[in-house]
């Protein structure tokens, strides 16, 4: 059996996402893995569902989107299971009275929500401030976070942020007095963006001791071999995700393999069972009822000086309810 794979860009687009996903189907094909967002992933599943396509997404995390009996699996956890290790991480380190800063979109308003219920738990009382996604600057959104931070006294932010969006906001957040005299923690979406390697948001990662947390398999062989082979081959790190997406495309191909027949409700069957038994970079792959990743480790990674510049590190775990840090990230 030959695989020959057929990519489109939807630029992280719900309206685009929708379009490519039609236009695939059209062309007879029944297995998609993508998109990226959760924000995404809810625009295109009715039409996945009534047509019968399986999606299978590395990156979305939305704890809404777990859906029994549908055509979406998730090779990665819900953020339900990230918010417990954020907030761990935050009140481990000394977080008392939190500001949330977080895209307005499925995924931010989701992951808010449950970093507010475990925070209240632990007795952190929480302000929620959401902001525009798509913007070509955050700075006046960065200004009123400032404003919020100041007024309610907080001693720590929580960024939930993609790429483009978290580096933007880190680089402003640099420039204010408020800003850099607190505790910095923040989702995996930025993690592997190379805009947060500049000296400027460097600097600030270190005056504030930024940490974030992120999907990983921990102690995974296969992992550390990817990473070596993709900075081999492309001189890049293994940014979040990567190690999902391959594992995605190999549930795939498996899939459609055990399947025997190029149809969606044969495929979806048949990833189910082909994912109970496949290891890979991002570790076990079974799903759970909702089609979900069932079992999902948390790393802490940090943006740390080295004499090549600066780069991200992954410097602890999420372990039985605590935070266990394996290294020092910053003096």
């Amino acid at each position: 059996m030959e695989f020959r794979p057929v990519i489109l860009d939807d630029a992280t687009s719900d309206e685009t996402a929708l379009q490519n996903v039609q236009s695939l189907y059209q062309q007879g094909i029944k297995v998609i893995v993508g998109p990226a967002a959760s924000s995404q992933i809810k625009v295109v599943k009715t039409y996945a569902d009534d047509n019968k396509i399986v999606i299978i997404s590395p990156s979305s995390t939305a704890p809404t989107l777990a859906i029994p009996g549908d055509f979406i699996f998730r090779t990665v956890g819900s953020d339900a299971g990230q918010a417990k290790a954020l907030s761990t991480l935050a009140y481990q380190e000394g977080a008392r009275k939190l500001v949330i800063f977080f895209r307005n979109d499925e995924y931010g308003n989701a992951f808010a929500d449950f970093l507010e219920q475990y925070l209240e738990e632990k007795g952190v009382p929480v302000s929620k401030l959401s902001y525009q996604t798509g913007l070509a600057d955050y700075a006046s959104e960065v200004a009123t976070l400032a404003s919020r931070v100041q007024s309610e006294g907080a001693n720590g932010v929580i960024l939930i942020a993609f790429d483009k969006d978290g580096a933007n906001i880190l680089s402003h957040a640099a420039e204010s007095d408020i800003l850099s005299n607190v505790r910095w923690f923040i989702s995996e979406g930025p993690h592997g963006a190379s805009e947060l390697l500049t000296a400027a948001v460097g600097r600030f990662a270190s005056k504030v001791r930024l940490y974030g947390t992120r999907p990983l398999y921990i102690a995974n062989p296969l992992y550390e071999d990817l990473a070596k082979r993709v900075e081999e081959r492309f001189g890049i790190e293994l940014a979040v995700f990567c190690e999902h997406l391959y594992d995605a495309i190999k549930l795939a191909g498996w899939a459609i393999i055990r399947a025997g027949e190029y149809d969606g409700e044969e495929i979806r069957n048949a990833l189910v069972e082909v994912a109970k038994t496949y290891y890979g970079p991002s570790g076990w792959t079974m799903f759970d009822s909702a089609g979900d990743k069932a079992q999902q480790d948390y790393g802490v990674w940090a943006i740390v000086s080295t004499a090549e510049g600066y780069k991200f590190k992954d410097v602890g775990v999420f372990e039985r309810g605590s935070i266990v840090f394996t290294e020092q990230a910053y003096p």
